[in-house]
């Protein structure tokens, strides 16, 4: 939660979305423990024809992983297609900085344990 609460401060879009969404986890009112929707990626297909009807499957397939996207980035069902991938881009980044930051106290806890031990 507190993660969460980091990303959630900052001055994007998908900030604001993200701390809607913590507000209803602590309501008890979102889908599930981390407040993500239950629905399964789309897999990408094997092989397919070259003809007409694989243009369309091709652009049924990019609305699924758009719709996708979507879901996945905070906020990001109110976006449209170009400004869901620049919100998707500072998205990744605000996560690994996140990450890297996550790793840096882990590592800096097993110090201390080894130092204690």
């Amino acid at each position: 939660m507190a993660a969460e609460m980091g990303l959630a401060r900052s001055s994007r879009h998908w900030s604001r979305a993200l701390r809607r969404r913590l507000l209803l986890l602590r309501r008890g009112t979102a889908s599930d423990g981390c407040g993500c929707q239950n629905e399964a990626l789309t897999s990408s297909k094997e092989g397919g024809d070259l003809g007409v009807g694989a243009n369309e499957e091709e652009a049924v397939e990019v609305e699924a992983r758009v719709r996708a996207l979507q879901r996945l980035v905070p906020g990001g069902e109110e976006l449209g297609t170009e400004r869901l991938f620049e919100e998707t881009a500072d998205y990744i980044e605000a996560l690994q900085v996140q990450v890297s930051a996550m790793r840096t106290l882990a590592c800096l806890l097993d110090e201390l344990r080894e130092k204690r031990g």
